[in-house]
């Protein structure tokens, strides 16, 4: 465990994803309802985790729908912007069942540089969520799988900027990464977690 010099966030380096992906929903079902998007690098870069990113994500997904009384998963895959690599929801809103459904179509290929606009791909699931108005009700959750670093943001905007608006949102922030600078920035802005990405997520530690 270290901590970033900056806001003093504590990093995580484990080999497997811990109990925190799933905080969000330890209430009973009655309690609340969860906005759960979740963003996957789709680049030729996560192939290697592609095994691991699939397991994770249906062991949330599933989580989540066992302890909150409603889930709603956006599921977006993304790429590099620079080579054309648009993101893409293929979950809009719907079932965790569907949802990870749609994650096996999902192929990892191409990319440019070794950086993607992981960044932009946030921003993206943060503008085209319909989030829930009232926090006492549902709360909502951005989960990124990523590799390599991120490009800055297109529209010029800060790291720090991203992660503030996240938070004044009220807005949790999972990162599932090889960890860099710019996602240590984007995490301590929105006082948000770190995990390490790995082929060997913990059942046990996600239920």
């Amino acid at each position: 465990e270290s901590h970033c010099k900056t806001c003093g966030w504590r990093f995580f380096s484990t080999t497997s994803i811990g109990p925190s992906l799933v905080s969000v929903a330890t209430r009973p079902k009655i309690q609340i309802e969860l906005d759960l998007a979740v963003t996957i690098d789709r680049t030729g870069s996560s192939l290697r985790f592609a095994a691991g990113v699939r397991d994770a994500f249906a062991l949330i997904v599933k989580s989540t729908k066992a302890k909150a009384r409603d889930v709603r998963v956006f599921l977006q895959s993304h790429g590099d912007l620079d080579e054309g690599q648009d993101p893409v929801l293929h979950t809009d809103g719907g079932t965790a069942e569907q949802a990870i459904a749609d994650l096996t179509k999902i192929s990892f290929e191409g990319g440019g540089d070794p950086d993607e606009h992981h960044l932009d791909a946030v921003k993206t699931l943060f503008n085209i969520v319909p989030w829930a108005a009232d926090p006492a009700r549902a709360r909502g959750a951005i989960i990124a799988f990523t590799t390599a670093d991120s490009k800055p943001l297109k529209s010029g905007e800060s790291t720090a900027d991203l992660g503030r608006a996240i938070k004044a949102k009220g807005l949790l922030l999972y990162i599932v990464a090889e960890p860099t600078p710019t996602l240590h920035e984007l995490v301590c802005a929105a006082e948000g977690m770190m995990f390490q990405i790995t082929n060997n997520p913990n059942q046990a530690e996600m239920q």
